[in-house]
């Protein structure tokens, strides 16, 4: 199959050499000058979960216009770059397939306002680290979860045939329940590791940290009974196990300088148990608090 990957973080590069290493045609849209001249002269260096390295070469452009619109495109950034890609999507004909990598819940609604026929959603839930413009660590493995948003039903049987022991792909009745499933994920493994400034096995490694994410887990799953057989608290506990030296993206971010999507995911499950008539204080004292890390401008 052909696929294009829009975004060159952790994510997208891990999903692009992930696909490239079974035989799929696979390009790359990338913001920066500078990450498509290094893809271009040095291709992408990715080291498996196993630490194994490869290199591998793509087709890189920042020009939407340069990659094949009949591949599958892949938007592997984060939320608040969506509205900036809206004229790509604009000159994308009807009939390109979508499928989304993002966040939180909110781009649900940016998705509803496209043109294209067909649009799938999507979760990640394996270990990703960038290291530079041109190196990525697959840090654990996880499934890659795919729910039909709009288009036949049969679009996404295809999408099957990308799985493989290390690349697994759970295909999902209900996009809805799966967002709502990793924004809680997010939840509890993003905000604490962040406020902690640890990585994600840390927080199952240390008496103290179990308590607080227990208890953050035993808050907000109240409001979202109906997820309780989805996301247990072994669950969590096994995502932060399989992705134990993983840096969490909201980390990631907060350690870099960068916007962390602390309103795409925190802000989204607070909204949404509101709504249900439920208060999550621990929670939204959380969320206070990566604000006032955001305002402080990062960690120096």
């Amino acid at each position: 199959m052909h696929f294009v990957i829009i975004g060159g973080g952790a994510v997208g590069l891990v999903m692009a050499n992930c696909l490239a290493q079974q035989g799929h045609l696979v390009e790359l849209l990338v913001h920066s000058e500078q990450q498509k001249k290094k893809i271009q002269t040095s291709g992408v260096n990715f080291i498996n979960h196993l630490g194994q390295k490869s290199v591998v070469p793509f087709k890189v452009s920042t020009s939407a216009e340069d990659l094949e619109h009949k591949a599958i495109w892949i938007i592997a950034v984060k939320y608040h770059h969506l509205n900036g890609l809206q004229s790509v999507f604009e000159k994308l004909p009807e009939d390109t397939e979508l499928l989304f990598i993002q966040n939180g819940i909110q781009h649900i609604k940016f998705a509803t306002a496209l043109k294209q026929r067909t649009i799938f959603l999507g979760s990640v839930e394996f270990g990703a680290e960038k290291k530079n413009l041109n190196t990525v660590i697959h840090r654990g493995i996880g499934p890659l979860k795919i729910a039909r948003f709009k288009g036949h039903p049969s679009a996404i049987e295809k999408l099957t045939n990308i799985a493989t022991e290390y690349f697994p792909v759970a295909i999902m009745d209900d996009y809805s329940k799966m967002l709502v499933r990793k924004a809680l994920l997010n939840c509890f493994v993003n905000t604490l590791t962040t406020i902690l400034r640890v990585k994600n096995g840390e927080l199952i490694r240390h008496p103290y940290c179990v308590k607080i994410l227990r208890q953050l887990y035993q808050e907000v799953m109240t409001a979202f009974p109906e997820q309780k057989s989805q996301l247990t608290f072994e669950d969590v506990e096994n995502v932060c196990k399989n992705t134990a030296q993983n840096t969490s993206s909201m980390l990631a971010d907060y350690m870099n300088g960068r916007v962390m999507e602390i309103d795409t995911i925190i802000g989204g499950i607070i909204e949404l148990a509101q709504q249900r008539g439920y208060t999550v204080p621990m929670l939204s004292t959380c969320y206070s608090l990566l604000q006032a890390m955001q305002e402080g401008g990062g960690s120096n």
